[in-house]
């Protein structure tokens, strides 16, 4: 019987990045746009059929590619997300507030802040137009 004390190795967690460390792997490209409508017409907003076939149209005019759709009526309230072969696509309705939110996010560069605002702006005819791109 071996009476020699076992040696015991401690296994390290591995090194924790710090913060605003460089990662290692480059991100891929995202492109983030969020856009907020004020003074919609609330039946631009409310009704999910017409509010898809809308989107529908301006994803048509973006040159972007729907490949699947889901829409749930809040009542008030529309949530319709698209995704896309270019990634995403969720829009969310207050009617009774005539505000509608937008979230747009494709890993190709082919959106600019011209051509969202023109399309929005002819769809849903907003009183005010806010857009802000999210950098990565």
């Amino acid at each position: 019987m071996n009476t020699q004390p076992r040696a015991h190795t401690w296994n390290k967690p591995p090194a924790r990045p710090q913060p605003f460390e460089t990662p290692k792997h480059s991100p891929p490209f995202i492109d983030h746009w969020v856009l907020q409508l004020h003074g919609v017409d609330p039946q631009r907003l409310n009704e999910p059929e017409r509010l898809k076939t809308r989107l529908e149209g301006v994803l048509k005019k973006l040159n972007l590619t729907p490949v699947s759709s889901h829409t749930h009526f809040f009542g008030p309230g529309v949530s319709t997300v698209f995704i896309l072969s270019e990634s995403h696509l969720s829009v969310h309705t207050w009617p009774e507030l005539g505000y509608m939110h937008v979230d747009i996010v494709t890993c190709v560069p082919k959106l600019s802040r011209d051509s969202l605002e023109a399309v929005f702006r002819s769809a849903f005819q907003p009183d005010e137009f806010l857009l802000n791109q999210i950098e990565y």
